[in-house]
């Protein structure tokens, strides 16, 4: 039963390092060079071109 649980743990502190170290990752291109209508129709929000896409427009 122990093992099981340090898996499990294990998995779920692997989630939260690499969803914070993807969160701190500058994007690799430019942004000028991204479409703002094209970007606006995804849907994924905590994508990090469209956040600063956001704060520009602010």
């Amino acid at each position: 039963m122990l093992p099981g649980i340090l898996v499990v743990m294990g998995v779920v502190g692997l989630f939260l390092v690499s969803t914070l170290l993807n969160k701190n990752t500058e994007a690799p291109i430019d942004m000028k060079s991204i479409d703002p209508i094209k970007c606006g129709a995804c849907s994924q929000y905590s994508c990090g071109i469209k956040q600063r896409l956001e704060e520009e427009e602010e």
